[in-house]
């Protein structure tokens, strides 16, 4: 049993209006914009099967109705702020969420717990249980944090050169009023991600559990901390579960774009963007088909490869050129491992959840238990080289809890991802895959009780397996390091952060541009609508 997300062989039409590269959720969407706006749209995926990094499969050769997201976990919350759902009215294709709230829990050893709810004050609640102190500075940072995230949503949601909408004037308006809860915020423009959390709190939960949820390079750097502000998007809106997997989502944008006359081409790997007199005339795809759109190409695969690969050298001028090369995929040392598990029965939580005293399923919930200290040991072994030892664990789950056509009747699925292990090792991923498995599932077992005897199969994998698997050059689940200096306008690279790049008919999205990777949605949106400018300012 797999999804069904393979399309019908069909003929990729000659001239469309745009071609988009890449069946991922970002190009779906982009494409479905395209469409909805009246162009003649086709789609070309390398892989047999939409969907990118959101697929999901029975992956396993011993659990074939086990089903696996293979790359993405869920939707993010910025998904549901986007406005992607109601402009292509994707529940009448089929597009069904769950949402998850808290979208974390810190577990510690001794059974306790702390959960991240989006209401501020429920956290606060639970870490009276711990220090007063610690309730009291969590709710200074949600109220910070809450005018701050109305600016941040809107710039995500608008163009990066053209942040000026009405909701970020609307936002600016807010803010305005809260000038002091805004400049309780100023360390974080500076400060490490240790040492603002070491300063603002002194129990471990909430240290631990900031670290898990929002930590992207090492992490005594300076200019760390502004990753907490992923904080105040989980406040603002709550992540979101695709019933069916996260492929539910580019499944239902797939049936949005056939309905508007767009095509999707599977096996359709382009092996060149071929440019004249500076624009884009052209694909050559890897069986040598030529396919000549009208008016542009918008990619979705990683930048890396789309202006090092794809453009003929010489392309870009020498500065552009420079740039695209240094697109930081290393920059951080870091790269992501991810672990798949089928279960033949249902693992129990009974010792947190007794301590929690209330009727929350942790099963259903990301979790995490790793302290700041390990995970700081853990970050500057991977800049080192080092596996880390052990290995953090970002975040673990059981989706089939949530939602369980993920699982035959009377199993389950597990899986957990972190990104804190080396992307260039001391020691290669073949050597120490199994030895890496087999520690991390056994830390899981002391909190996932069962999961050892309730073992069926697995998969273990790292930065090198996800690279062939997804095309993503280092592993790079984020397509671009997210490092404070490579957003908005500078993302991918200062020059190449507009959507349209200089080369005349060729736009860039993906997980690459702005705003951020993940399930998100925006960089598709704000790609194809970039392109329907272009296209209208052209008529005039």
């Amino acid at each position: 049993m797999t999804s069904n997300t393979s399309t019908l062989p069909s003929p990729i039409p000659d001239a469309p209006d745009y071609v988009v590269i890449g069946a991922g959720h970002n190009g779906l969407t982009a494409a479905c914009y395209l469409a909805r706006a009246g162009h003649r749209v086709a789609v070309v995926e390398a892989s047999p099967s939409i969907g990118g990094m959101t697929t999901t499969n029975a992956i396993l050769p011993k659990a074939p109705q086990h089903l696996f997201n293979e790359g993405a976990i869920q939707a993010t919350g910025i998904f549901g702020l986007s406005g992607v759902t109601e402009d292509l009215e994707l529940h009448k294709y089929g597009l069904q969420m769950i949402p998850v709230d808290p979208a974390h829990v810190q577990l510690a050893p001794d059974g306790s717990s702390l959960a991240i709810w989006k209401d501020a004050s429920k956290t606060a609640d639970e870490l009276r249980r711990f220090s007063p102190n610690d309730a009291r500075a969590w709710l200074d940072l949600a109220n910070a944090l809450d005018p701050a995230m109305d600016l941040v949503v809107a710039y995500m949601k608008a163009h990066p050169l053209r942040p000026w909408t009405k909701e970020m004037a609307s936002a600016v308006a807010r803010a305005v009023r809260h000038p002091k809860r805004l400049w309780s915020l100023r360390h974080f423009a500076t400060a490490s991600h240790t040492e603002f959390l070491e300063e603002t709190f002194e129990s471990e939960l909430p240290k631990g559990a900031l670290a898990a949820m929002a930590a992207f390079s090492q992490m005594r750097l300076d200019m760390t901390a502004w990753a907490m502000i992923y904080l105040g998007i989980v406040q603002k809106t709550p992540n979101l579960m695709p019933v069916g997997g996260t492929i539910s989502l580019p499944a239902a944008m797939h049936r949005c774009l056939i309905a508007h006359g767009g095509t999707v081409h599977t096996n359709s790997r382009v092996a060149e963007i071929v440019v004249s007199n500076d624009r884009v005339t052209a694909l050559r795809l890897d069986n040598d088909k030529v396919v000549r759109p009208r008016l542009g190409v918008i990619s979705t695969c990683n930048p890396v490869i789309t202006l090092n690969e794809l453009l003929p050298e010489g392309t870009l001028d020498r500065k552009l050129a420079i740039r695209a090369k240094d697109i930081p995929i290393r920059k951080t040392h870091a790269t992501s491992l991810k672990i798949n598990v089928a279960l033949k029965g249902h693992v129990s939580m009974a010792r947190h959840e007794k301590w929690r005293g209330n009727d929350i399923d942790l099963r259903r919930h990301l979790v995490a238990w790793h302290t700041l200290e390990e995970q700081d040991a853990a970050w500057n072994a991977v800049v080192r080289g080092e596996w880390p030892d052990p290995v953090p664990v970002s975040c673990s789950m059981i989706p089939s809890a949530v939602d369980p056509s993920q699982a035959p009747e009377g199993g389950s699925t597990f899986y957990l991802w972190s990104g804190v292990i080396p992307v260039t090792p001391n020691e290669p991923w073949e050597d120490v895959r199994d030895k890496v498995g087999d520690s991390v599932l056994r830390n899981c077992a002391e909190y996932y009780e069962g999961i050892d005897s309730l073992e069926i199969d697995r998969a273990v994998l790292g930065g090198p397996d996800i690279e062939e698997r997804f095309n993503a050059p280092a592993g790079n689940v984020y397509h671009v390091d997210p490092l404070i200096t490579r957003f908005g306008p500078l993302k991918p690279a200062p020059g190449l952060g507009a959507y349209k790049t200089p080369i005349d008919g060729l736009y860039l999205s993906g997980a690459g541009t702005h705003p951020v990777g993940g399930v998100c949605a925006l960089p598709g949106k704000l790609a194809a609508q970039t392109a329907l400018r272009e296209q209208q300012s052209q008529k005039r």
